[in-house]
């Protein structure tokens, strides 16, 4: 998380407004969406603010955005939502038959957003 909201600062600066999107992906979440009250969704909601509230701090206007079920649909829609220039996204980079399955979500997303998407290798 680090290494990608330092790479997200170094494209803006404090006039820039950034939404830090985040999608939970427990099995309670990909029924419940929103409703979910498990330990993930509450863990990644508490890490959300954290984030939120240490770049606000510095100066940074920032807000947090949750999304949940399908990780592909809900980047981009909450990136589309938020008028966002610019999407940096975090990938692990995998190779093999681990890039046909976690690749698929910054090849997805990439190709639904007419925005640049920076691609950082986490």
């Amino acid at each position: 998380d680090a290494k990608l909201i330092t790479y997200a600062l170094g494209q803006g600066n404090t006039a820039t407004t950034y939404t830090l999107v985040h999608i939970v992906e427990s099995a309670s979440a990909k029924i419940l969406g929103s409703q979910s009250q498990d330990f993930e969704t509450q863990k990644d909601k508490e890490q959300l603010a954290l984030y939120v509230q240490q770049l606000t701090l510095k100066g940074y206007p920032t807000k947090g955005e949750l999304g949940y079920r399908n990780r592909q649909n809900e980047i981009v829609r909450l990136t589309k939502n938020a008028n966002a220039d610019m999407l940096i996204l975090g990938s692990h980079g995998h190779k093999g038959l681990k890039d046909i399955w976690f690749g698929e979500t910054v090849n997805t997303v990439r190709h639904q957003l007419k925005i640049p998407v920076l691609i950082v290798n986490l």
